[in-house]
């Protein structure tokens, strides 16, 4: 039988063996990865990139041409017609009786054309519908957009699709994506246009439009996209409005692009991007309204500002540019400019029209690729002695996988996979140096010497023996909180020469600390005069909020019996050192840049540990401790509880208690103070200030030097002068940390 002993004997002897098995593991990993939706997201966005950086701009075809609702034709139509968006459909109608005149390819309208027309001033609807009809019937080139959707309950039913514009029927791979309802322009604009699609337009999980169906199923019955039903109207796919047939079919007709294998197995075509978006991107805009005007003056008998036969032979695609008409997606490019939802039909016209795809690798050949810069790069690793010679070359290899896939992108359009091989050389050289370091015991040492400044050597012996359970990397663990500082330490500093300031505060780091470590919690650090320390990191452990709580009154306990002793210095000042504690979760790692990390603790627990540190000024006390960390520690100790505070940058109020002592270890006398003082906070909660306050003088009675009992008198005596609203919930706001 073959143990792990002897497999990592043969691992150790043998460096091919090192390198194949550590280059399939690598390799293996990332493959079984590739598959996740956040890897091929990521993948996704390299695509983007390659858009971007890689994209043939000039390919675009110019012979589409953008015609813009935008800004400035809204401000300009309102300002001297007087008219508001949505114009009246007489305008388009107007619109094609001047654009017949130059005899475009195509009219595409990205457009919901589902409702009818409304009286405008002296302009009847119907009327102006059945004008734009009319103009659509004789121009014989115009193609409208319809939406698709799913019927939910409740819902109005959708409108009717004419028949005839069902199609195409060939097979196609995938299922169609299938739909019941649609919002469809009026019967008598389907019956005058050309050709009608669905400008229906799904993104990626990332929310960025990358693919597009193009043909939906609508009642068991095919649609065209709208850019498909564009190229049917151009090449003549079927009758036109008026029943005569077309003969003319250009190379990229639509059986050429919807059979020449650039559908994914979903059916899905990768849209071909050029590049950015909008009047100063790859198509020609024109504002809609100089072109109305120019149709309103031709219709007067004057010269039009653009003159029509600049639209001979183009297609044309109408939609709105103006932020007001919220017709924007996001695209690869949307980070320079807003990507107008017309100019994505635009787009994948182009595509059509010129057979401008995206070739994925087939999955098999990513897969070989992956493996090959696997052993790529387990080879450099474990041939080139030199750790940072080795590191270099694997970076140069996988700097040379990403150059290559953007040179193919740039050169055929090919889609070479970039993340799963990067992530395959990644994994393969992590894989290689902790092999390395394993075989070579290198993986205790390095532990030994990052955490033996942190932990006594009994806490270093148990991480090194359990080094599964530890992440040098940041993880969220429960743990609690110690933070303490020294009462009045600025006072006290300026009484002393720096040199006896820091002998008698590292005789007092040194008592806390010895605690500290003795008890097995983490030494964090220490800043100025305070100490912060965790209990459970790293190494887990259920009991660290009753440890930290008994650590806190060891360290006052034998702080105090440092100050009685005997022989102690005279001058030495004495230290009185003010405890915040908290239990929750926090991330717990190495923190900071390249040049210095620190293993230590951060979050919203750390926080509130540190702010309770400081609450102690408020009442006089020297250990306070969260709610958390009271009723995880509670069979323990003795606390009381002192207030509802809402801490300086925290929404939310918590509880906080004094630690008082152990269980079984306090007082009678200090017992019953406490009974009292609960009795004078139940009172306070219900408002009843005078009554609670002469309870929290009697606890004065019995100890004078109460601090929380003194600024509860106070309290009462000032929230006795104010109104309190009807929803007073007894929380008490700290203004300041």
């Amino acid at each position: 039988m073959i143990s792990l002993r002897s497999i990592a004997d043969t691992l150790q002897k043998s460096r091919r063996a090192r390198v194949v098995t550590v280059a399939l593991m690598g390799a293996g990993i990332g493959l079984g990865l590739s598959a996740t939706p956040l890897f091929d997201t990521l993948e996704l966005q390299t695509l983007d990139l390659r858009f971007r950086y890689g994209a043939h701009a000039e390919w675009a075809d110019t012979s589409i041409v953008m015609i813009a609702v935008d800004q400035n034709s809204l401000d300009f139509i309102e300002r001297n017609w007087g008219m508001k968006w949505p114009w009246p459909r007489e305008y388009y109608g107007l619109l094609l009786e001047y654009l017949e005149r130059g005899k475009p390819r195509l009219v595409a309208f990205d457009y919901d054309f589902s409702q009818q027309d409304v009286d405008r001033l002296e302009i009847d609807g119907a009327e102006s519908d059945r004008a734009f009809a009319e103009a659509m019937a004789r121009a014989g080139n115009v193609v409208l957009g319809l939406s698709l959707s799913i019927q939910e309950p409740g819902d109005q039913p959708g409108d009717s699709v004419l028949a005839r514009h069902y199609g195409p029927t060939v097979s196609l791979p995938g299922e169609l994506p299938r739909y019941d309802r649609a919002g469809a322009p009026l019967l008598l604009f389907q019956d005058a246009a050309a050709g009608l699609g669905v400008t229906n337009f799904s993104a990626d999980a990332d929310g960025i439009a990358r693919r597009t169906p193009l043909v939906y199923s609508y009642r068991s019955n095919p649609l065209p996209h709208f850019a498909l039903a564009c190229l049917r109207a151009i090449h003549g796919a079927g009758e036109g409005p008026a029943g005569s047939p077309t003969t003319e079919r250009p190379h990229y007709g639509e059986a050429s692009v919807l059979q020449d294998g650039s559908l994914d197995q979903e059916g899905n075509r990768l849209v071909y991007w050029y590049g950015r978006g909008g009047p100063e991107g790859v198509f020609r805009y024109y504002s809609i309204h100089s072109l109305i005007l120019s149709a309103a003056k031709m219709r007067q008998g004057l010269a039009p500002d653009v003159p029509p036969h600049h639209f001979r032979d183009k297609k044309l695609i109408v939609g709105g540019t103006a932020a007001g008409l919220y017709d924007f997606k996001p695209t690869p490019f949307t980070f320079l400019e807003q990507y107008p939802g017309m100019e994505i039909q635009a787009t994948l016209l182009s595509n059509l029209l010129n057979g401008h795809s995206v070739t994925r690798l087939p999955w098999w050949l990513g897969a070989i690729l992956t493996i090959l810069l696997a052993f790529g790069t387990a080879f450099i690793f474990f041939r080139v002695h030199r750790i940072a010679l080795a590191f270099l070359l694997v970076l140069g290899l996988g700097a040379l996988s990403v150059a290559t896939a953007m040179l193919a992108f740039r050169a055929s359009s090919s889609w070479i996979p970039v993340v799963i091989p990067v992530f395959g050389i990644a994994t393969t050289y992590a894989l290689a140096a902790v092999e390395s370091y394993a075989i070579e015991g290198r993986q205790k040492r390095v532990l030994r010497k990052a955490f033996n400044r942190y932990f006594s050597p009994n806490v270093v012996a148990d991480i090194l023996e359990n080094a599964d359970q530890l992440e040098l990397g940041g993880k969220t663990i429960e743990a609690t909180v110690y933070f303490s500082d020294i009462k009045d330490f600025t006072s006290i500093a300026e009484k002393f020469t720096p040199k006896d300031l820091v002998h008698f505060l590292n005789e007092y780091f040194s008592l806390a600390s010895d605690v500290i470590l003795k008890n097995e919690a983490m030494l964090d650090k220490y800043i100025g005069d305070a100490i912060m320390a965790i209990f459970g990191a790293p190494i887990p452990r259920a009991d660290n909020a009753t440890v930290a709580c008994l650590t806190a009154l060891e360290i006052q306990s034998a702080l105090a019996a440092h100050h009685a002793r005997p022989d102690r210095d005279p001058k030495m000042p004495t230290f009185v050192t003010r405890i915040g504690l908290n239990t929750g979760k926090m991330v717990v790692g190495n923190i900071g840049s390249n040049s210095r990390l620190d293993y230590t603790a951060i979050g919203d627990t750390v926080n509130l540990a540190s702010r309770l540190e400081g609450v102690n000024k408020l009442f006089g006390t020297t250990i306070l401790i969260s709610e958390t960390t009271h009723d995880q520690a509670r069979d323990a100790i003795v606390a009381r509880q002192l207030d509802f505070l809402r801490v300086k940058g925290k929404a939310i109020p918590v509880r906080i208690y004094e630690l008082l002592g152990a269980r079984g270890q306090v007082p009678p006398a200090v017992l019953e103070k406490i009974a009292l003082f609960e009795e004078a906070i139940a009172l306070y909660r219900h408002r009843k200030f005078t009554d609670a306050s002469s309870l929290f003088q009697k606890v004065l009675t019995l100890d004078p030097h109460d601090g929380p009992s003194t600024t509860f008198v106070q309290r009462c005596a000032e929230l006795e002068r104010v109104e309190l609203p009807e929803d007073w919930d007894g929380v008490f706001t700290l203004t300041s940390k």
